[in-house]
Formats: structure tokens, C-alpha cells, sequence
């Protein structure tokens, strides 16, 4: 059970640092605090577990208040409009929470969506709204992230909780995304449903994971849906796709452990298909195939 710490004085200090910085006194004494740095980002060297991540906001992306970030628990910042702060997080299963700073009672920091890095990667997450207008996250690209950085301020108003230093379980050697569409018919999920392409791309990861270059600890197979349909089906789907590529994994000779989870319409990769293509069903399907895939993280070191 993680303590709780009580944040109360964050919500009324960055409702008015938006002008950049406030001064309070106290006992004579003249305080000052900046809410925006430099462009520097301070890191101690990245452990052998550990991967770099930038979460940002960008300028006039949505109304609202602040984002307040948490990892595995563990307030990290309150991004503003326009702002965004990197930190070490451990590659594997972080958990991450985002929402909008309260006028009264807290995150549930249990909450969140488990994210998984490639070891010694630097990886770009962008603070969007879903459909009930709640902040959410989106990975992107490496390309996207770099060019949006330099347009946006570092925060530094906030005491970030998470230890660059704490103890990390393992790395992630690897991830690979297997597009639901090489992999199955459209709607499938058993064994018998898998294309050709799906085989081919389940046997070149296997070799690798069979080779004599890595110790592999484990797998976590992730099964995604697009958002098409009910959550409840779209969840079922899922966890059989998962299912599937774990049982081929296997027929391919993987003896590491496999775990596995459906994770339905967390995570969309394409968010705004509905809205691109409110009239044409066959273009909504198109636009939502990157949502559509099965994820494989490989724990494990190079030997």
C-alpha cells in the first residue's frame, strides 16, 4: 500500500503561477517560485532497467486546468498549457495516471494503464482529452515528440515523488507490434483464423527469442481492439487474440513464461475516426486498423 500525500497546496499555487512565478513571504523572508525553466533536463545515467520519457501538453490542445502526472503511484508533475517534463522510469509495467487537478478530493492513484519501454529508449507521451473530455495519454512517435518539445516550456513549479534511483524489476529487451490485420481475418482471434503473414511475422520473433544472444526472463502478450463495438465484446476479443499469439508462441517452441491480457480500446493508437469519418463506416474501419493489434514485450539482457 502506497502512502498517500496529501497535495493540497499545488492546486491554488499553479492556478496562479500562470503568469510564470509567484512570490509569498514568510517571517520577513521573500520566497520565490519559478513555474517554468530552462530547457536543460537534469537526469542521473539512466540504469540498465530504466528508460527516459517526455509527457507534454501542448499549446492550446484543450481547455482546462492542470494535468496532474503520476507514476506507479507516485505524483510526478502538473503540466500546464504549453509544458511538458521527462523522467526515468523503470522499462517495465510503470503505471501511469493522468488528470486534472481538483478542487477538492484526490486521483485514484491505483488507477492508470500499465505501460511497458524499451530499456535505454527515450519515449514521447502527449496529454490529449478523450471522448468525456478527461485527459488521457498518447504515445508517439520519436520524430513527433522531438519536434514538439522545443516549442514547450519545462515545468518546475512541483516537487516530483518519483526516485530516478528506485528499484526496478527488469528490463525490457524488446517490443513488437503485430498488426491485427497480418494476423487474423477481419473479426477473428483462434488459431485457425491467423493469416499466413501472422505465422511468418510469430516465427521470425520466436527465432529471436530462441536464440543464444539473450536470457529472456518472460513475455507479456497485450491484446488491443479499435473502439468499434461494445467495451465488453471488444474486451473478450482481445484476450483471444492474446490467447492466440501466446498458443503460437508456444507452437514455435518459446519455452520463456507468457503472460497475457486483453486490454479491448485502452490504449488507441488513432483516437479520431469517428470524427474524420462520421458517414462512412468502411473509412472508420480503415482509419481504426493501427488500434487493432497484439503487442509482445520481451523481458530479458543481452548476453
Amino acid at each position: 500500500m502506497k502512502k498517500i500525500i496529501t497535495l493540497g497546496l499545488t492546486i491554488p499555487l499553479l492556478s496562479a503561477c500562470l503568469s510564470g512565478g509567484i512570490t509569498s513571504t514568510t517571517n520577513g523572508k521573500v520566497e520565490q517560485w519559478t513555474t517554468f525553466d530552462g530547457k536543460t533536463v537534469p537526469f542521473e545515467k539512466m540504469g540498465d532497467k530504466q528508460s527516459k520519457v517526455y509527457f507534454y501538453r501542448e499549446a492550446g490542445a484543450f481547455d482546462g486546468p492542470a494535468v496532474n502526472i503520476f507514476i506507479d503511484g507516485d505524483y510526478f508533475v502538473s503540466l500546464l498549457d504549453g509544458s511538458y517534463r521527462a523522467s526515468l522510469v523503470c522499462s517495465t509495467g510503470e503505471r501511469l495516471l493522468a488528470d486534472f487537478s481538483r478542487k477538492s478530493g484526490f486521483s485514484s492513484r491505483d488507477a492508470g494503464i500499465d505501460y511497458n519501454f524499451v530499456t535505454g529508449t527515450t519515449e514521447y507521451i502527449k496529454i490529449i482529452l478523450d471522448d468525456n473530455n478527461q485527459p488521457i495519454f498518447q504515445r508517439v512517435s520519436e520524430e513527433e515528440g522531438k519536434n514538439a518539445i522545443p516549442y514547450l516550456r519545462r515545468m518546475s513549479q512541483t516537487l516530483s515523488r518519483v526516485k530516478n534511483n528506485r528499484f526496478c524489476k527488469q528490463p525490457v529487451l524488446g517490443k513488437l507490434t503485430l498488426a491485427s490485420g497480418s494476423l487474423f481475418k477481419f473479426g477473428g482471434s483462434d488459431y485457425q483464423d491467423m493469416l499466413e503473414q501472422g505465422h511468418q511475422e510469430i516465427q521470425a520473433l520466436s527465432e529471436k527469442i530462441n536464440s543464444d544472444q539473450y536470457k529472456i526472463t518472460g513475455i507479456k502478450v497485450m491484446g488491443y481492439t479499435d473502439p468499434i463495438g461494445s467495451e465488453e465484446y471488444n474486451l473478450a476479443l482481445s484476450q483471444r487474440r492474446a490467447e492466440t499469439v501466446k498458443q503460437a508462441l508456444l507452437s514455435e517452441g518459446v519455452t520463456a513464461k507468457i503472460d497475457l491480457i486483453g486490454l479491448g480500446e485502452k490504449n488507441l493508437v488513432v483516437r479520431d475516426c469517428s470524427q474524420q469519418f462520421p458517414k462512412s463506416k468502411k473509412q472508420r474501419i480503415t482509419c481504426n486498423q493501427p488500434n487493432r493489434r497484439v503487442e509482445v514485450v520481451v523481458y530479458g539482457y543481452n548476453k
